[in-house]
């Protein structure tokens, strides 16, 4: 079947025949002028419109003041003259951001950190990104890999050598205040 197909269209193929080509002549013909452009006439200036006036938003009503006088024999007492702060908890140590204090964490005393052994046979050099909390104190207590190049490399020795800095404490409305902070340490043989 598929050797008649093929000899089918070889022979239909024969008696196709090509047309010549109709040959044309092309000529193209062209001239080059400069125009110039008149100059525009100048726009008479148009006087700046006033823009209207914004009308002023009444006030929203007060509805305390409509509503003094009338006793509903509702208790609304939450305690909210107490400071123990009971309807937040304890808001004494908060954990407050480096980007929401007034003063953030700055260190004081910084230790020299140990170059990997290994790392330095192999004249690696890299970077360790870490999130740290800083106390009210000023001591780091906890200490959160964020990224390593190389990754694992140089995460123990940035963990031990961070752990012994010593940073002024971050401030909010003139208190101390623990924070997370990020710091990057880099390593290098340089």
């Amino acid at each position: 079947g598929g050797m008649a197909v093929l000899a089918f269209s070889l022979l239909m193929n024969q008696f196709v025949t090509t047309p010549e080509p109709a040959k044309k002549e092309a000529s193209a013909s062209f001239e080059v002028q400069k125009v110039t452009k008149p100059k525009p006439k100048p726009k008479p200036k148009k006087k700046p419109k006033s823009k209207p006036k914004k009308s002023q938003k009444a006030p929203p009503p007060s509805i305390g003041s409509q509503l003094s006088g009338i006793d509903m024999g509702l208790n609304f007492d939450m305690g909210l003259n107490d400071t123990d702060d009971a309807l937040l908890g304890d808001t004494s140590d908060v954990v407050m951001s480096a980007d929401s204090v007034d003063t953030p964490p700055k260190a004081t005393e910084r230790a020299a950190m140990e170059y990997p052994k290994a790392a330095l046979r192999e004249k690696v050099s890299g970077y360790v990104v870490m999130n740290i909390l800083v106390n009210k104190d000023g001591e780091v207590e906890r200490v959160k890999i964020l990224e390593s190049v190389p990754e694992g490399v140089f995460d123990e020795s940035a963990r031990a050598g961070i752990g012994s800095w010593k940073f002024q404490p971050a401030l909010y409305q003139g208190k101390k205040v623990n924070v997370w902070a990020k710091q990057k340490i880099r390593f290098s043989l340089d």
